[in-house]
């Protein structure tokens, strides 16, 4: 396997957990799940920076 298919699997999954994140968040009240609300938000964050990254290697390993 070479590393552009590595990351190209690699961001697959990171779009997928952002989706589910994205559903997720639409299905909590906002009033009553407010803590949950924010870790999902946290890792939305995390996943963006994980995105960045393998980005910046995609540049790398054209």
């Amino acid at each position: 396997m070479e590393p552009t298919d590595i990351i190209w699997r690699l961001l697959e999954r990171v779009d997928l957990c952002s989706q589910t994140f994205e559903e997720s968040y639409q299905q909590l009240d906002p009033k009553q799940h407010h803590d949950l609300l924010r870790a999902i938000e946290e890792c939305e964050r995390l996943a963006h920076t994980q995105k960045n990254i393998l980005n910046r290697m995609r540049r790398r390993y054209p």
